[in-house]
């Protein structure tokens, strides 16, 4: 189709016609350059994270699947090859701004489990997704959490790190 766009162009137009053609061209080419890296930085900074978010929930569910539950998940192994994936297109330009999301979410895991401190299953759901969201900032995105990170109120978040740590050892 292009082509034979670019027949009727050049064949059944006027040199001045198709030099305006072409100039047109070359303004669509521009806009479409800027809009693909809008949205390259929109991806990195909203739809990374959540598809990150989504397929650590939906691993969280898989590790609790039951046996009479109608939706089908894939296995935690699996959900885990698509966080491989998502890993590998964090670079340098994004890392700290999907660190900080992972990061909160991670502290919001960590208070939520010390709220349903009485709430057995609830409690249990948010201690694994609270690890989850750990494993994929230590392991996948290679880096530590650190004390200096947290606000001075936020001393279960810290408590919890340091807990963690010991249990993997």
């Amino acid at each position: 189709m292009e082509y034979s766009i670019g027949v009727k162009i050049l064949t059944k137009n006027k040199a001045i016609t198709t030099k305006c053609i072409n100039n047109t061209c070359v303004v669509f080419n521009e806009i479409t350059k800027q809009e693909i890296e809008k949205h390259r930085d929109e991806y990195y900074r909203w739809f990374l994270p959540k598809n990150i978010e989504d397929t650590i929930e939906k691993k969280m569910f898989a590790y609790l699947k039951h046996p009479h539950n109608p939706i089908v998940y894939k296995k935690p192994e699996e959900y885990e090859n698509d966080l491989i994936v998502f890993a590998s297109h964090i670079n340098e330009n994004n890392g700290d701004c999907i660190f900080e999301k992972m990061l909160n979410l991670y502290q919001y895991n960590v208070r939520e489990y010390y709220i349903c401190d009485n709430i057995t299953s609830t409690r249990y759901i948010f201690g694994v997704l609270m690890k989850e969201f750990y494993n994929f900032i230590k392991y996948h995105m290679k880096r530590e959490i650190k004390r200096e990170e947290f606000d001075k109120e936020d001393e279960d978040t810290d408590y919890m790190i340091m807990r963690y740590k010991k249990d993997l050892s």
